[in-house]
C-alpha cells in the first residue's frame, strides 16, 4: 500500500431539538403538505440518488505481492465510508458470503468525486479459484472470482498497447478476447491508458471498459507519456522498484517467467539502471519479459531521440540478462522485430530480443520507417495472446476484428547458440564508476583524484554451462586509445571473480570481455561469451 493512505469515512449526525409543542393541532396538519414536499424533494436530490448508486462497480485486480498466494483489489465509490472485501474458496461458495473471510480496505480520495479503496489479500492457496465481493452492507458488488497463480511452465497472458481513445470499442474487444481465450491468466498494458491522464471523465470511461475483464484477471500496466497523476494514484502495484519510483518501475513472477515494467520517460536515471541490472540478474526464471511504452526500436522515425536513449541505457542491461521479448507501444500500430542483439539482426536460431509494438485503441498511425529490423508491420487496432509451454513461446497477434496478423514462435530448446553464456558485473569500488557500452560491454571509468596502480575486479556468473576454461579480458583505454591488455583464464563455471591491474590516470576506461579462448594461432578468432 502506498504511504499516506488512510481509512476514509464520512459520518452524518442529526436529531430533533427539544422545543415547545404547539397547542393547536391544526398547525401540524397545515404543515403536512410542506413536510411531504420537502421529503420528496430530498428523495430525488443528487445526494440521495448518489447514496443509492454508491455501489462499487469499477473493480480492478492487480498484484502487489506473490501472485501465487495473494491478490490485490482496487475499486472506486463516491462515498468514503469504510468498505471491505469478503472472499472464500470457490468450492466453498454456495451463493452466500456468511462464511466468508473479510479484509478492511484502505482508502484515499481519488479525483474530484470518488474514493479509492484497496485491499491486498494474503495467505491464499496457489492455483485456487476464489469468489469475492467488495463494498459494504446494502452496497455490495456482484460476486466475482479470481484464481491464484500456479507453479507452472504452461500459461497464457494478454498484451495490449495504447488504449488512449475509443474506450467503449476497446472494452468490447477486451471482453471478446477474454471470452475467446479464457485460458489467459493476466494482462500487460503498454501505457497511455488515457489521453489526458489527469481527467476524471476519461479515467471513468477507461475503468468502465476495463472492469468487466480486469475484475476477473489481474492487469499489470506500464506508465506511458500520457499517463499522469491518476495513474499513480489508482494502481496498486509491487513496491519492489527503485526507492521513490515504485509505481513507475516494478517486477513480478508468474510461473516460469519474470516480468519487469518500466517508465520509458525516465530512462537515464542511474538508480533505475542499477535496479534493473540487479532485478534481472537475481531471477532464475526461464523466460524474461520487459514492458515499457516508448520503443527502443521504433516503427517510424522519432525526432525526440528517446529510442536512442533507451538503446544506450536499458538495452545493454536487457541483453546482458537475456531478456526474451519486450512489449512496447506509443506509435499506434502493430510491429514485430527480428531478434536483435548488440544492435544487429540475428538469425531466428540465435539469441536476440524480439520487440513487439501493440496498439489496442482506436487511434492509429501508419508505418513507414522501413528499418531492416522490422519483421512484420500492420496498421490498426490489435492485441497479442502469448502462450508459454515449457521451452516454447507462441505469440498470436490479431486485429481487433479477430483477423489474424501473424503467429510467431520462439523455441528455446531449438536454439543452437545460446548466449550470453556468462554474465559479467563490475564490483563496486570508490576508485571507479561502472557502466556499459551500447554493445553491452562492461566498463570501469577511473574517478577524479585516482592515479597509479589499481586493481579492477568483475563478478562472473554462468548463464549456461560451458566446457573447459574461459578468458576474461581487461582492456585499458586512455583518450580512446588502447594502452594495454590483461587477461585471467579459468573455468568460470567454478570461479566467480576475475581481476587485473593497471597504472591509471583519472578518466581512463577499463573494458571487460569474456571469451572462449585467447590465442595468436592463425585463423582462430575468440568468441565473446557475454
Amino acid at each position: 500500500m502506498r504511504p499516506g493512505f488512510g481509512k476514509c469515512q464520512s459520518s452524518h449526525s442529526g436529531g430533533v431539538a427539544a422545543g415547545t409543542i404547539p397547542s393547536v393541532r391544526g398547525s401540524i396538519n397545515s404543515l403536512l403538505p410542506l413536510l411531504l414536499a420537502v421529503f420528496f424533494c430530498w428523495l430525488l436530490s443528487p445526494a440521495a440518488l448518489a447514496g443509492e448508486a454508491a455501489k462499487p462497480e469499477q473493480i480492478i485486480l492487480t498484484w502487489t505481492q506473490d501472485p501465487a498466494v495473494s491478490q490485490t483489489i482496487t475499486w472506486l465509490i463516491p462515498d468514503g465510508s469504510p468498505a471491505r472485501v469478503q472472499y472464500l474458496r470457490a468450492d466453498e461458495f454456495t451463493g452466500s458470503f456468511d462464511a466468508a473471510r473479510e479484509v478492511e480496505a484502505e482508502c484515499s480520495a481519488f479525483g474530484g468525486a470518488n474514493y479509492r479503496f484497496t485491499v491486498n489479500i494474503t495467505g491464499l492457496t496457489p492455483d485456487t479459484e476464489y469468489v469475492y465481493r467488495v463494498g459494504r452492507e446494502e452496497a455490495w458488488s456482484e460476486p466475482l472470482s479470481f484464481t491464484t497463480a500456479a507453479d507452472t511452465e504452461e500459461f497464457s497472458f494478454l498484451y495490449m498497447g495504447d488504449v488512449q481513445s475509443g474506450y467503449a470499442e476497446w472494452g468490447n474487444m477486451l471482453d471478446a478476447v477474454y471470452q475467446a481465450c479464457p485460458r489467459i491468466k493476466f494482462a500487460l498494458l503498454g501505457g497511455d491508458l488515457t489521453d489526458n491522464g489527469d481527467d476524471d471523465e476519461e479515467w471513468g470511461q477507461f475503468l468502465d471498459a476495463a472492469t468487466g475483464v480486469f475484475s476477473r484477471i489481474p492487469v499489470m500496466p506500464a506508465m506511458g507519456n500520457h499517463d499522469g497523476s491518476m495513474y499513480l494514484d489508482f494502481f496498486a502495484l509491487p513496491g519492489n522498484g527503485p526507492a521513490g519510483l515504485e509505481q513507475e518501475f516494478y517486477s513480478f513472477d508468474y510461473g516460469n517467467a519474470h516480468f519487469v515494467s518500466l517508465n520509458s520517460g525516465n530512462n537515464t536515471d542511474e538508480k533505475v539502471k542499477q535496479w534493473l541490472q540487479n532485478d534481472l540478474k537475481n531471477t532464475t526464471k526461464k523466460w524474461k519479459f520487459a514492458v515499457f511504452h516508448i520503443p527502443a526500436y521504433p516503427a517510424a522515425y522519432d525526432p525526440k531521440g528517446i529510442d536512442r536513449s533507451i538503446r544506450e541505457n536499458w538495452v545493454p542491461i536487457l541483453e546482458q540478462n537475456r531478456v526474451d521479448m519486450v512489449f512496447v507501444g506509443h506509435q499506434h500500430q502493430y510491429m514485430r522485430t527480428h531478434p536483435i542483439y548488440q544492435d544487429e539482426v540475428q538469425a531466428e536460431s540465435e539469441y536476440g530480443i524480439v520487440y513487439v509494438m501493440g496498439n489496442a485503441g482506436s487511434k492509429t498511425y501508419a508505418g513507414g520507417g522501413d528499418f531492416p529490423y522490422i519483421a512484420v508491420e500492420q496498421a490498426g487496432s490489435n492485441y497479442q495472446v502469448i502462450d508459454i509451454e515449457g521451452d516454447v513461446l507462441t505469440m498470436t497477434s490479431k486485429q481487433s476484428t479477430s483477423e489474424l496478423i501473424e503467429i510467431y514462435t520462439i523455441d528455446k530448446g531449438a536454439s543452437n547458440t545460446p548466449r550470453p553464456v556468462y554474465r559479467l558485473s563490475c564490483q563496486p569500488d570508490p576508485a571507479y564508476s561502472t557502466g556499459t557500452t551500447p554493445q553491452g560491454i562492461n566498463t570501469m571509468t577511473v574517478n577524479d583524484g585516482v592515479t597509479g596502480f589499481k586493481y579492477f575486479t568483475v563478478n562472473v556468473a554462468p548463464v549456461t554451462s560451458h566446457d573447459g576454461n574461459e578468458t576474461v579480458v581487461f582492456a585499458h583505454f586512455r583518450n580512446g586509445s588502447q594502452l594495454g591488455l590483461n587477461a585471467a583464464r579459468a573455468d568460470f563455471d567454478r570461479v566467480e571473480t576475475a581481476q587485473a591491474g593497471f597504472n591509471v590516470l583519472p578518466g581512463d576506461v577499463i573494458k571487460v570481455y569474456i571469451v572462449d579462448n585467447l590465442t595468436n594461432d592463425p585463423g582462430v578468432n575468440p568468441v565473446i561469451l557475454q
